[in-house]
């Protein structure tokens, strides 16, 4: 149950410019396509999710979701305080804290079932983005390396997929939906795979309220549906202790 619990937590977290410029040929249809790049599918996701003066003015977010494991409910509370770097995650059963994850002042720790384990350097590089609401503005900040890995179609979806190496060389797949812009999936070791569904309007911005999480350490896909969130909150410093 911990090693699930902390799977969970850590893929419910993930909530993260280089590329080629070039024609397809495609000689079934007899037409060029020009390829996309890393920054026409941030730019087009960046406009799709509220457009760039909404996204550059998020200082922070404080998120709740709801979920279910095993049959117990979770709670999962979330703070993303951009502007100074912070990250604060709480999951809760029947009331009671069962793991939390704190990043600040260029340090974290989680305390999971009593226990607590400081977060190593490598660690703190991969989490890094969580910090941002939006990394997709900020991978450059990042010492991200972000290339174009092409379209692909699954179950009649097409999507951009972007290829996102940290400072650790930890690969991250995103994939953005080709007709609407917005981000459908994150693909990674350490979260597994995370599809984002039911994108809703909340304070101006387009948000996923439905997630649904895989991964090697849970028996079948998970669920986890947003009840709350709110943009530039007043946060205290009690609040990351």
């Amino acid at each position: 149950m911990k090693k699930v619990i902390f799977t969970m937590t850590a893929a419910l977290m993930i909530s993260s410019v280089q590329a080629k410029e070039g024609f397809e040929y495609n000689s079934a249809t007899i037409e060029y396509r020009q390829e996309a790049t890393v920054k026409s599918v941030v730019d087009k996701y960046i406009k799709a999710a509220g457009g760039l003066e909404r996204v550059s003015a998020i200082k922070n977010m404080q998120m709740t979701m709801e979920t279910e494991i095993q049959g117990m409910k979770l709670i999962v509370k979330s703070v993303t305080d951009q502007e100074n770097n912070r990250l604060l995650n709480v999951t809760e059963m029947n009331g009671d804290q069962v793991a939390k994850t704190i990043i600040k002042d260029g340090k974290g720790k989680i305390i999971s079932m009593g226990q607590e384990q400081a977060l190593t350097e490598d660690q703190l590089k991969t989490m890094k983005s969580q910090t941002y609401v939006f990394p997709e503005l900020y991978y450059e900040d990042l010492g991200y390396t972000v290339t174009y890995a092409g379209l692909e179609e699954e179950e009649g979806v097409k999507s951009h997929k972007l290829l996102i190496e940290d400072g650790n060389g930890t690969e991250t797949y995103e994939y953005y939906s080709e007709e609407t812009g917005l981000k459908i999936k994150t693909v990674s070791e350490l979260a597994g795979t995370i599809e984002y569904l039911n994108y809703e309007e909340r304070e101006g911005l387009m948000i996923p309220t439905k997630m649904v999480i895989s991964n090697s350490m849970m028996p079948m896909p998970m669920e986890a549906f947003i009840q709350t969130v709110k943009f530039n909150q007043e946060l205290t410093d009690e609040m990351f202790e």
